[in-house]
């Protein structure tokens, strides 16, 4: 496969909820009519709605975890939240779940049917009665839950890193030693994030021990753990993709059987992007591992990543010199380095492109796009999509040419907020001769600043990224 050498890869998201939050997004919601669903005669909390909250909802409205800010420990917080919880399952909005239905299936689907949908709008228009606690049964089904995965090796700072004061997006590096004897297969992962306002994204990286001098120059050199990383850790030394997190991500399993090879001699490197719009505190995020003996033989998995041209015009009735390609390059490179003014043309080149290709994007509809045409056969367990702020709807599609297309990833309404890995549920074989296409459609009206924007590793940049988790080759 040809594969983009990316000297700028990075993962990110953010739960910041400054700029084009959730208002944005529910001015544009599509209503489900449920008026012709038949539900029981004045259904009540406990017998009706309560189990559908408790399999489908409490996993992530609960202390420590996504959605804490609004928890469902009691019956009286659901009671008082009822008007809130239908908007948000008519809409479609709760439980988060971005794929379209037209997407291959995916495990953990968390949607909610339509029958339970119609449930829970029909009890809070009856003013969310409680009921009789004894008639509650549980959901016939298990519901929705976080992956629990074993903390075999936890890697942690020893001293807390606290962010530049003079920067809105810090990017910041992290190494760690592997405390283990021998080989061992990564199985699972969890990120901990430590102060979740200011965590905009983290990647894991895995480099050898030919990094360990390069490793020791940085680390620390300027007073503070770590060292600065915008465009990646700059180490000079191949490296390999372990993982990584975004707000709305969700614990990760990897399919049964299958694993990261992690070594004695290697070190792991942990890439944070910290958002200084709302926070800035000292931080130890974690991250959690799970490993399996190398003596199990599992598959080894490698994860792919892909991105796709940013060439976004200002929207209409907006003009200046902000609104030039060239001062957007100027403007990467001033605040990320030289290589990140370089990298907008480097990106049309590497998908074969030239601004021709973007001729007709317009600030209110702009779109990037990149074809993978694939070498040699591979097995995909997984993928994940990224933008930022100003995205609309983020697809991976597999031969969107041919006869057969398949939509791998296809979200159609971009929600900055909720972004996560994404588990087929059965493998996918991709044959030598396929095209892999990943395109982004943004909208710089949402912008409070508009200006051309390119690729770029600040929140108000963008991105068209995404990740395949597959069999090694």
């Amino acid at each position: 496969m040809r594969y983009l050498v990316l000297c700028l890869l990075i993962f990110i998201s953010s739960l910041t909820v400054l700029a084009h939050g959730d208002e944005d997004r529910d001015d544009d919601t599509e209503s489900l009519d449920v008026s012709g669903v038949a539900v029981p005669e004045a259904p009540t909390y406990h017998e009706h709605a309560r189990p559908i909250i408790e399999a489908s909802c409490v996993a992530c409205h609960s202390d420590g975890q996504i959605a804490a800010y609004a928890p469902f420990t009691s019956a009286e917080d659901v009671v008082w939240a009822a008007p809130d919880i239908k908007f948000h399952v008519v809409n479609r909005l709760m439980p988060p779940w971005m794929p379209s239905p037209a997407n291959l299936p995916l495990k953990y689907d968390r949607r909610l049917s339509t029958e339970e949908i119609a449930l829970i709008a029909a009890w809070a228009d009856d003013g969310a009665p409680l009921g009789d606690a004894r008639d509650y049964r549980p959901a016939a089904t298990d519901g929705f839950d976080f992956a629990e995965v074993r903390p075999d090796l936890v890697l942690e700072l020893d001293e807390a890193y606290t962010p530049a004061d003079d920067a809105l997006d810090d990017y910041r590096c992290f190494a760690f030693e592997l405390n283990i004897d021998a080989p061992r297969f990564v199985t699972g992962y969890e990120f901990l994030p430590d102060v979740a306002e200011m965590a905009h994204h983290s990647i894991f990286y895995l480099f050898d021990e030919r990094a360990e001098r390069a490793i020791a120059r940085h680390d620390g050199a300027d007073g503070q753990p770590g060292w600065s990383c915008y465009g990646g850790p700059g180490l000079s030394s191949e490296s390999a993709w372990l993982g990584g997190w975004a707000p709305g991500a969700s614990p990760v399993i990897f399919p049964a059987g299958t694993g990261i090879l992690i070594r004695p001699s290697q070190f792991i490197v942990v890439q944070m992007h910290y958002n200084l719009w709302t926070a800035n505190q000292p931080d130890r995020s974690r991250i959690v591992l799970q490993l399996a003996s190398a003596e199990n033989e599992l598959a080894e998995l490698m994860v792919i990543p892909l991105a796709a041209p940013v060439e976004i015009p200002c929207p209409a009735g907006v003009a200046g010199p902000q609104c030039e390609r060239g001062a957007a390059k100027e403007r990467v490179a001033d605040l990320y380095g030289a290589g990140a003014g370089h990298f907008p043309d480097r990106l049309l080149r590497e998908c074969n492109q030239s601004l021709n290709d973007y001729a007709e994007n317009s600030g209110e509809n702009a779109k990037g796009y990149c074809d993978y045409p694939i070498d040699g056969p591979l097995t995909v367990f997984g993928v994940s999509g990224h933008m930022h702020e100003l995205g609309r709807s983020f697809r991976l599609e597999l031969n969107p040419d041919g006869e057969a297309p398949l939509l791998l990833l296809d979200i159609p309404r971009w929600d900055f907020h909720w972004q996560d890995q994404y588990f087929f549920v059965e493998s996918l074989q991709i044959a030598p001769g396929d095209v892999l296409r990943m395109s982004c459609i943004w909208d710089n009206s949402l912008s409070d600043d508009p200006r051309y924007v390119v690729w770029g590793e600040g929140t108000s940049d963008e991105m068209c990224f995404g990740t395949l988790l597959a069999l090694k080759q």
